[in-house]
């Protein structure tokens, strides 16, 4: 986490990264992602982090 935390690059396969993820909005063009659960994996190459979002069917 240090090397992360500087901002080096670090093979995402040396940390875990999940999330669960839950989304809430008042759109009508998106009210379909209220009713959906989702999982997610995350890296943090040194321009930021970056996730893979998934619906959980």
């Amino acid at each position: 986490m240090a090397k992360v935390a500087k901002g080096e690059p670090v093979d995402p396969a040396s940390y875990y990264f999940r999330t669960a993820v839950s989304f809430e909005t008042a759109s009508d063009k998106y009210a379909w992602l209220n009713g959906i659960i989702a999982i997610g994996t995350g890296s943090r190459p040194p321009e930021g982090p970056v996730y893979e979002i998934f619906e959980v069917l």
